[in-house]
């Protein structure tokens, strides 16, 4: 087999591990263009144009021609990826493709198109349009911004007095994802219907969410819709809104997981997205048997890629390589070490605090010696101020990530209790002020 050229956008270094591992198992070279802190900067201030010329400049400027350019990341990266592609005639989803898929609104617009009667209420609104009054839905309802990130800046809406503090933190910090956003959009061409609608506006959003969430991890190869992968989303804390764990396989009965990828391929026809990967999310309500779109993202999820590479004994790394290839993808299954693997997120749920301690190297390497496909990620730094990580819900923060696997569900708890128990983390809190 020919060596080919993958370039990978913005990876961290555990995640372009798993690039190179996939490509040099097939003699290819995995080149990485933009770190982890070039797109997703600790302080949320990103210049899209400028990481759009400085790709373009680091491909220019390497000794080879690119086969393949693949990213795992949220926006700007899905956004980059695409661009990059059109502009070096390689396969993957068009620009417009990712644009809807990206912009809350624009999606929501495709879907009610394609599921007049299964699509929320929705609305778009302006947080800078106080003076002259905002025009809301019915309480209750989740703001978002168009373009949303780990879930900044969602908030639960339930009466006048949320929406007057969720508008006033949008109106604080939209722009930082808005701005870049915006910059995307304008190589795009948007519908006119949505066109005034740009990354600096909210959506409003009926109440959707239920008992049961799950992602459904697939790919389009020549208008056909691929499922191979189906990922249980745990949540916790107010208005059950921080992811807790993500957990695959997903337990869950083969009817529902054929109707959530029917509905699938209809929207994703109607979106126009083709020869690339997606990850999908549903919320299901297995009393009513109801199920609910939340969003469609134009990648794979990097959270899945360590389950899918204990479960299946590959990273799924290997659909977005193969797709921008240009072949379809052959992904294995079951042929991993473990039946089940989780990731778990561990939050602090305190209104705020600084953090006083985090776990040591020792700590860790004990963990890992009993508990040997461990990977921990810690997310803070000594010092830091809970509130000033950029990255998190409204309603939580993030400390650390912890990747396990084992032979079943109890497996998993019990690993991740002994975690818990294992790992100091001290949030020093903070004086109310009077």
């Amino acid at each position: 087999m020919d060596q080919k050229a993958i370039f990978s956008i913005g990876n961290s270094k555990f995640d372009f591990g798993l690039v190179r591992e996939i490509a040099e198992k097939e003699g290819s070279a995995a080149i990485k263009v933009l770190d982890r802190q070039d797109v997703q900067p600790s302080h949320g201030r990103i210049n899209f144009e400028d990481l759009y010329a400085r790709a373009k400049e680091a491909i220019d400027e390497s000794d080879v021609e690119p086969d393949a350019i693949i990213g795992d990341l949220d926006f700007p990266v899905t956004s980059l990826v695409s661009l990059l592609r059109r502009e070096y005639d390689l396969p993957g989803a068009s620009p417009e493709a990712v644009a809807k898929c990206e912009h809350k609104y624009w999606m929501r617009f495709v879907q009610s198109h394609a599921f007049p009667d299964d699509t929320p209420n929705y609305k778009a609104i302006n947080p800078f349009a106080t003076g002259r009054g905002v025009s809301a839905p019915e309480f209750p309802f989740w703001l978002k911004p168009v373009k949303g990130h780990s879930s900044v800046l969602g908030f639960m809406v339930e009466d006048t007095s949320d929406l007057d503090k969720a508008l006033h933190t949008c109106r604080q910090r939209i722009h930082l994802i808005g701005e870049p956003f915006n910059e995307f959009l304008n190589h795009v061409e948007v519908d006119p219907e949505v066109a005034e609608i740009d990354g600096n506006y909210a959506i409003a959003e009926g109440i959707i969410s239920a008992s049961r969430q799950f992602t459904l991890e697939g790919y389009v190869w020549n208008g056909n819709t691929v499922i191979y992968g189906v990922v249980a989303s745990i949540r916790e804390g107010q208005h059950r809104s921080s992811f807790s764990s993500y957990q695959y396989p997903a337990d869950l009965p083969e009817e529902t997981t054929k109707r959530a990828s029917e509905i699938t391929a209809r929207l994703i026809d109607q979106i126009g997205y083709d020869n690339a990967p997606f990850n999908i999310e549903f919320f299901w309500d297995p009393d009513e048997d109801k199920l609910h779109i939340l969003e469609i993202n134009p990648r794979i999820s990097k959270s899945h890629a360590p389950l899918f590479r204990m479960v299946d004994g590959v990273s799924h790394h290997k659909v977005a390589i193969d797709l921008a290839l240009g072949r379809q993808p052959e992904m294995p299954r079951g042929e991993g070490e473990n039946k089940v693997a989780a990731k778990y997120m561990l939050r602090s749920h305190e209104a705020d605090g600084i953090v006083a301690d985090i776990p040591d190297k020792d700590q860790i390497e004990k963990l890992a010696k009993i508990l040997p496909d461990i990977n921990v990620n810690i997310l803070v730094e000594k010092g830091v101020k809970l509130s000033e990580l950029f990255y998190q819900d409204s309603y939580s923060y993030e400390l650390a990530d912890i990747f396990l696997g084992g032979d079943g569900q109890q497996m998993l708890e019990d690993e991740y209790n002994r975690c818990i128990d294992s790992l100091t983390f001290l949030i020093k809190p903070i004086p109310a002020t009077s």
